[in-house]
């Protein structure tokens, strides 16, 4: 039995993933391939409907989400543990920019100076 379902609905010019069920590396895995292929350049995921969620699932859609250059994504319906790991992983859920070289600013990070 799968532990989740996924659901593509278009709205405008919006595709919105809406995930059911357990988010786990199975799902993230499918959902991530699924986006990396989605011709509309706009993207909200929902979560809202997840159960549970699986920490390696999360670590999976961030690396995925950091990958794909030319697409705005929103998240939606994550609890603050979640967001909280996608911020781990160098993922804002509150605003995905894409940059050329998929780095966060180096503004971002405290200098070596800073840090000692």
């Amino acid at each position: 039995m799968p532990g989740c379902n996924i659901e593509r609905e278009v709205i405008g010019g919006t595709a919105r993933y809406r995930v059911c069920g357990k988010f786990e590396g199975g799902c993230a895995w499918d959902l991530a391939g699924r986006i990396e292929h989605e011709p509309l350049g706009e993207l909200t995921l929902d979560f809202s409907q997840c159960g549970e969620f699986v920490d390696y699932g999360i670590a999976v859609l961030a690396t995925a989400l950091l990958s794909i250059p030319d697409k705005t994504i929103h998240l939606e319906g994550l609890r603050q543990h979640q967001v909280r790991l996608f911020k781990y992983f160098g993922v804002d859920a509150d605003k995905i920019e894409h940059r050329p070289e998929h780095a966060p600013p180096a503004d971002d990070f405290p200098l070596a100076s800073e840090v000692a």
